[in-house]
């Protein structure tokens, strides 16, 4: 069985091949920031599902597939440690308190939180929550003053990104972002799969007073494309399980790590 962030690799791979039609290995390796040999092994477990055709040097998906449906990975993803990812959830509430400016952000597990916060209206009723989440705007949308950053939908993330939305994030100021990430390389440094959504994270946690990491176990080992955070950057990490590499190194940064499992 594939660990969660390699399937989230997996996913990443056929949505490039259905952007550029056929890529290069060296390519591959460079957009999702892994080595030359987990690139190599991610294209044969897809080509042994029969969901790309290997090329000489690269890949291409197979003639006459259709193209691969962007909102099914995303609820993939949302699949991948699906309890982690709420046991966290839950524990990144006791972080929040009344009356705050919330940024949240995109993704599967920004969701979980979003749905912990719905859970709670005690709480939430009283709280500003600015987010460039599609689905988190859609769970909050009622339940607290929201703000949604405008720009272009990122499919894979349903995430808004952009200029327009890099221009909108600077206008405000945060208490506290609860941000995500694609992967926690071993250096403790946040890495994301797209350059733009990195840029954007880095412009929000600019404008926070605090930063707190959500991200559950499966995070943790392996560098992403795009690095936009140290963790020296974040007041506390939120997580599932922290492996004992990953706890020694957010602690030494002086990181208030926060195991909900």
């Amino acid at each position: 069985m594939t660990a969660p962030l390699a399937e989230e690799r997996l996913s990443r791979i056929l949505e490039l091949l259905a952007q550029h039609g056929t890529l290069r290995t060296t390519a591959l390796t460079q957009l999702l920031g892994v080595s030359g040999a987990t690139t190599r092994r991610d294209l044969d477990t897809l080509a042994l599902r029969g969901q790309i055709r290997k090329l000489h040097g690269g890949a291409s998906l197979p003639e006459g597939a259709a193209q691969p449906n962007q909102d099914q990975f995303y609820r993939d993803r949302q699949q991948i440690n699906r309890g982690g990812k709420e046991k966290l959830a839950a524990a990144a509430l006791g972080l929040i308190e009344s009356g705050q400016t919330i940024y949240l952000d995109a993704g599967t597990t920004a969701l979980a939180v979003a749905q912990a916060l719905r859970s709670a209206p005690h709480l939430t009723r009283t709280l500003r929550v600015v987010t460039h989440g599609v689905d988190v705007a859609y769970e909050l949308n009622g339940e607290c003053a929201l703000h949604v950053i405008g720009g272009e939908v990122y499919g894979s993330t349903y995430s808004i990104t952009g200029l327009e939305a890099l221009q909108a994030i600077g206008r405000y100021h945060y208490d506290l972002f609860l941000v995500g990430c694609t992967s926690i390389d071993p250096a403790g440094n946040l890495t994301n799969s797209n350059l733009i959504e990195a840029q954007q994270k880095a412009a929000i946690m600019g404008r926070a007073r605090k930063s707190v990491l959500i991200a559950d176990q499966s995070k943790w080992g392996q560098a992403g494309f795009a690095t936009f955070a140290q963790p020296s950057d974040l007041s506390a990490w939120v997580t599932d399980a922290a492996p004992a590499p990953a706890l020694a190194v957010f602690e030494s940064a002086g990181v208030q790590v926060i195991q909900a499992g």
